[in-house]
């Protein structure tokens, strides 16, 4: 081939790679219209319709079967089980098999110059001395199956295996603690739901009457049958309690939507919370046991800590790894052969060997490698111990939080009687005209707000509950399979976390 026909061979072909250059393509709307509405199908797909009044376990079921968070983590456990079975075929022996056809217009054959005279043949130094043969035909298959396996490389990738299993656990660990968040964030948001749920009509009642009022004074202002400071004094004080009960209700408002965020329903699907009559229980904190229970179940069972715990054995497989990798390599071959050419003496053949290697840099940098890998192993150690210390501070400082939140509840608790009986007196002393509308009303916010308070103080207590059962770890679903149904994973669920003792 001459050098023009190569050069067109060049140019045609970098004619063809920038025909086949590949430019961003951004999606069309209608695309992310589709993806959109299916993603929305999705998101809300193969779940147990709301049928009745949801009570708090139900509330964590749901959240902890549907919500998306746990789903992702979930996925995340399967990958690495997945990645776990993919590193153990790197333990194998590679097996290689292979087959092929070739083909050439004339045979292969050569022959030989002397390099020496020989007076025997007559044949002179540097004259041809063989006559041209070949040993191969012009067409010929082969086939080949070999067996190799590197015993340097079989326990470098054992060890890997052996550190993604421990990936495998620290990814179950993850999961338990979004488990464990989603409970706790459950808690709180369903007490501030059953708050709203029977607040919400009273505070627009109340907004009602106000709002009736104060349309009644700015009638009376218009008309002059009362002096201007007086209405507009009287004005400004029921304003100012509309302004307050929109900020209560503005608070309100949103917790059953972040409740059903939660519990994955779809937003604007209409549900109600079970509603606890009577005065509200205080949950028993006793059955914790004493500060040093709770500090000793928290270090054994905290989903970090114990994240922490496996991350230092695959620091610790890291020195072994590091410490083969600067071993000799070992590697053994068997393997079976075939060729079709006829012009061989022996068509198929069997072959074994044995080989080894050393990178003699290995030697130098490995040392260095093994120490990285010790300083990984102290430095993991040093996090888990600052990591402990940290979760013993947690379960100080949720028993504390709750001590204070039960204070404060009772406190309201008290405060909500005194209201009521004050807006009884207010109500009954307005049909005997001793008072005016301002004054009930006023008696009825101060009574609302002080309801309001009480309520969300019992959602604070229930919440530093959720704090303690957090900071200490416990699993609400140990080793449970959450494709059950809603009602059997919340009797689990209750189970779980009302057990008298840790």
């Amino acid at each position: 081939m001459n050098i023009s026909k190569l050069a067109s061979t060049w140019g045609m072909s970098a004619l063809l790679l920038c025909g086949c250059s590949i430019t961003p393509e951004a999606l069309t709307p209608d695309e992310v219209q589709q993806e959109a509405a299916a993603d929305l199908n999705v998101m809300f797909q193969d779940q147990e319709p709301v049928s009745g009044s949801i009570s708090l376990y139900e509330a964590i079921a749901r959240a902890v079967k549907y919500n998306l968070d746990h789903r992702l983590k979930m996925m995340e456990d399967a990958l690495a089980r997945k990645q776990l079975d993919l590193v153990r075929y790197d333990q194998l022996p590679e097996l290689t098999a292979s087959a092929g056809y070739y083909s050439r217009n004339n045979y292969s054959g050569g022959t030989s110059i002397a390099l020496e005279n020989n007076p025997a043949t007559g044949i002179g130094k540097g004259e041809e001395s063989l006559q041209a043969s070949t040993s191969s035909e012009k067409d010929v298959t082969d086939a080949s199956g070999i067996l190799v396996w590197n015993v340097l490389d079989f326990g470098v990738s054992y060890v890997r295996a052996q550190q993604q299993s421990k990936e495998v656990l620290i990814t179950e660990e993850r999961r338990r603690k979004v488990v464990q968040n989603i409970v706790q964030d459950v808690r709180y948001a369903y007490w501030r739901a059953v708050s709203a749920q029977h607040l919400l009509d009273t505070m627009d009642d109340l907004l009602d009457r106000t709002y009736a009022a104060l349309k009644d004074s700015r009638q009376l202002e218009s008309l002059r049958l009362q002096a201007p400071i007086q209405s507009l004094s009287y004005q400004k004080a029921l304003l100012e309690i509309i302004q307050d009960m929109w900020l209560y209700r503005r608070d309100l408002a949103t917790a059953k939507t972040e409740l059903a965020a939660l519990m994955n329903l779809k937003p604007g699907t209409p549900y109600t919370v079970v509603d606890p009559a009577g005065d509200l229980a205080l949950p028993a904190i006793d059955r914790f046991g004493t500060i040093d229970t709770l500090e000793e179940y928290a270090l054994f069972n905290r989903p970090e800590l114990m994240e922490e715990r496996y991350q230092v054995q695959i620091s610790n497989m890291e020195v072994r790894k590091a410490m083969l990798e600067m071993l000799p390599g070992l590697e053994f071959n068997v393997g079976g052969l075939h060729n079709s050419n006829d012009l061989l003496w022996k068509n198929s053949w069997a072959e074994a060997g044995v080989n080894i290697s050393w990178n003699l840099f290995q030697v130098f940098s490995g040392p260095a490698n093994k120490k990285v890998a010790e300083t990984q192993v102290e430095l993991d150690n040093a996090r888990r111990l600052a990591l402990s210390m940290a979760v013993i501070t947690q379960v100080h400082l949720a028993h504390e939080r709750y001590q204070m939140a039960v204070s404060d509840f009772k406190v309201t608790r008290d405060l909500v009687s005194v209201e009521k009986r004050i807006q009884q007196h207010m109500e009954a002393e307005q049909k005997a005209a001793v008072e005016n509308e301002l004054a009930v009303i006023q008696s009825m916010a101060s009574s609302m707000a002080a309801q309001m308070q009480h309520d969300l103080g019992y959602a604070e207590v229930q919440n530093s509950i959720g704090r303690i059962l957090n900071s200490v770890g416990v699993d609400p679903l140990p080793g449970v399979d959450i494709n059950q149904d809603v009602s059997t994973l919340a009797t689990i669920i209750e189970q779980n976390l009302t057990q008298k003792s840790l």
